[in-house]
């Protein structure tokens, strides 16, 4: 897959012989607040962003101009936000998904994902901009979705489009709401909770080889997107999951924590209680539970 910074490039006619060396770079890991004075990538990316939206006089030289304060807010009034003149939160959701509409689901690929990813990533979702429609970018649509009252599909219909470009995406809190700080163990118990559950609802989904959802699955495919569902970044790979986190005794195992097996950490699966693990085992098994002591146990950890 392409890299996590990839450049749009937009055509600029009368550029100078230094406007012209470098590519505009709208897809970036974060997006900061731009603002007369402001420099660097946020603010070349701005411009790169208002000249593409039909604003000729900006120099896309990333030395954010009185010029560039006036696009910006004629941009603002045009799409109904209020007119600050700074390339804020909502600003950067409305120019980044700015075009048009295309119905898009999980596995499409394409320029049009890209610009979805960005414009998701610039709402205080962190989407990479890889351009493949995979599931951190479903369930970034589905956060979408569930803060604009709607039923979270994880398609990007035109209605999630409009609520981008109009930079409504991130008037609602997408955060959970504040709860009673819990000791380190219930937090942690917690969160394993939450990815059981996650795992559960894919029992009877097929085993593919590299499945990472929605519906096929390899082991470590769906220990990680459970995982994930819980707040917790792994990589799709045993091994790999067996390196993090906090390694645990088997006499202290508790729902969600992780189980690996097999000499060499070849596979993985999480812990549903009663001595089983919920598990992708093998091609023409569907997802489900086994009993631990079926298989030669390795370890556990909990994250």
């Amino acid at each position: 897959m392409a890299s996590l910074a990839l450049a749009l490039t937009i055509g600029i006619g009368s550029a100078t012989t230094a406007e012209a060396a470098g590519k505009c770079t709208t897809a970036l890991k974060s997006y900061g607040h731009v603002q007369k004075g402001s420099k660097g990538k946020s603010a070349k990316a701005a411009e790169c962003l208002l000249k593409s939206a039909g604003y000729k006089r900006i120099k896309t030289n990333g030395k954010f101009s009185a010029a560039e304060v006036k696009a910006v807010k004629k941009f603002q009034g045009k799409v109904k936000l209020k007119k600050t003149g700074h390339v804020n939160r909502a600003t950067w959701v409305a120019l980044l998904a700015r075009g048009s509409k295309p119905t898009l689901r999980y596995g499409d690929e394409s320029k049009s994902v890209k610009r979805l990813q960005s414009a998701l990533t610039a709402s205080g979702r962190k989407v990479p901009a890889t351009g493949y429609f995979g599931p951190i970018t479903r369930d970034a649509v589905k956060s979408v979705q569930r803060s604009q009252g709607w039923k979270a599909s994880g398609k990007a219909t035109s209605g999630v489009w409009r609520a981008l470009q109009a930079g409504a995406a991130v008037k609602i809190k997408t955060s959970k709401p504040k709860k009673k700080k819990k000791s380190s163990s219930s937090s942690s118990g917690s969160k394993g909770a939450v990815a059981l559950a996650y795992a559960r609802k894919q029992v009877g989904d097929r085993y593919s080889y590299g499945g990472d959802g929605p519906s096929s699955w390899d082991c470590s495919g769906l220990t990680q997107a459970a995982w994930r569902k819980a707040g917790i970044k792994l990589p799709h790979s045993a091994g790999g999951q067996f390196r993090k986190g906090k390694k645990i005794k088997k006499s202290d195992l508790k729902k969600g924590d992780l189980v690996f097996f097999y000499s060499g950490i070849s596979h993985v699966g999480i812990y549903a209680g009663n001595g089983k693990v919920l598990h992708a085992s093998r091609p023409g098994k569907p997802v489900g539970y086994i009993k631990m002591s079926y298989m030669p146990y390795q370890g556990a950890r909990r994250y």
